[in-house]
């Protein structure tokens, strides 16, 4: 009976591990509709290797890294939250070390690598301001990074 409960807890550890999203196109992903909800979206990520990772309330520590529609774009960025660690779709900050984005592989992420990520999304209230900030309306809670073709 043990071994069965265990079989299950795995089972459903694992199945969680698991996240999809709705694809969006990158310009549409802070769109209202999106607010709370899964996404599939792909781009880029700028790691300059540093972030001020913070920790809020029973969350993960997580880092904001910049992401982007290209590696070498000048439109505003999303920010994207990723959570530190050294397992699969996190950041890993060693000590000493710039920070390093590795994918649902466990492989580290460039900045010219493009990706798709699976993130909750997070509108902002007041995106009308949108041009006279450096916001882009929203940020992602990043779950899940896979490289792209």
């Amino acid at each position: 009976m043990k071994k069965y409960l265990f079989l299950l807890v795995l089972g459903i550890f694992f199945a969680g591990c698991n996240y999809t999203g709705t694809p969006v196109e990158f310009a549409d992903t802070c769109n209202k509709a999106n607010d709370d909800k899964y996404v599939e979206v792909v781009g880029f990520f700028k790691n300059t290797g540093s972030a001020m990772c913070s920790k809020s309330g029973n969350e993960p520590m997580r880092c904001p890294i910049d992401f982007l529609d290209a590696p070498t774009s000048d439109k505003i960025p999303i920010r994207a939250y990723i959570d530190k660690g050294s397992g699969a779709s996190s950041i890993d900050a060693e000590k000493d070390q710039p920070l390093k984005i590795k994918d649902e592989k466990g492989e580290v992420i460039e900045n010219t690598q493009k990706v798709k990520i699976v993130a909750d999304v997070n509108v902002l209230s007041d995106a009308s301001k949108v041009g006279d900030t450096k916001s882009a309306g929203c940020f992602l809670t990043v779950k899940k990074i896979e490289k792209a073709q």
